[in-house]
């Protein structure tokens, strides 16, 4: 197996948690990165299935803010582990002061997407109850209310692009070695 470069290990021993909106392709460029850094790849909202079954069954039987509750507590838990990892957060995972709080230990990057990508992405909406009856619009709204919490918690922000996965994975791992990391106090 091939030791990752010197480059390539930055992140000082910190998870690289990636953030943004639905659709922006979190879960994917983060198993990439991983791979690349040969480090674990956990994705909340998998971690949040396996322990309590479907999202949109959970949301329904108990709520919004029982489900955001119940996300901030997994959210801390994987944070914490001991190995660093790269950390997939569902889309709204910061809107908990908690989460934002935990974040500004780790090294944290925005996938951001455009309306555009996202509506392609996004299909029917049926997988994500917080989307309802009309998915993009409803995405347009969010991402408007979040795009500042989203922003604020970033170190690194990857704009949005079409390019194939590797190419996205390669910016990150780049930026991973030129960027200073944010103040913490700020």
């Amino acid at each position: 197996m091939r030791q990752p470069a010197a480059a390539e290990q930055r992140g000082d021993g910190r998870n690289i948690v990636l953030i943004g909106p639905m659709g922006s392709g979190k879960s994917t460029v983060g198993a990439a990165l991983a791979r690349r850094l040969h480090r674990p790849h956990v994705d909340s909202d998998h971690f949040f299935v396996a322990r309590h079954g479907p999202i949109p069954a959970y949301f329904s039987l108990h709520g919004e803010q029982v489900f955001r509750a119940e996300e901030e507590n997994i959210v801390a838990e994987l944070l914490d582990s001991p190995r660093p990892s790269v950390i997939s957060l569902g889309g709204g995972s910061v809107l908990s002061p908690r989460t934002r709080e935990l974040l500004r230990d780790q090294l944290v990057i925005l996938l951001d997407l455009t309306e555009h990508q996202a509506a392609l992405r996004l299909g029917d909406g049926s997988t994500r109850p917080i989307l309802g009856a009309h998915p993009v619009e409803a995405w347009k709204r969010i991402y408007a209310e979040r795009e500042q919490i989203y922003r604020d918690c970033a170190d690194i922000v990857m704009t949005p692009d079409d390019a194939h996965i590797d190419v996205r994975v390669d910016h990150i791992v780049r930026a991973l070695n030129t960027t200073s990391r944010r103040d913490p106090s700020v």
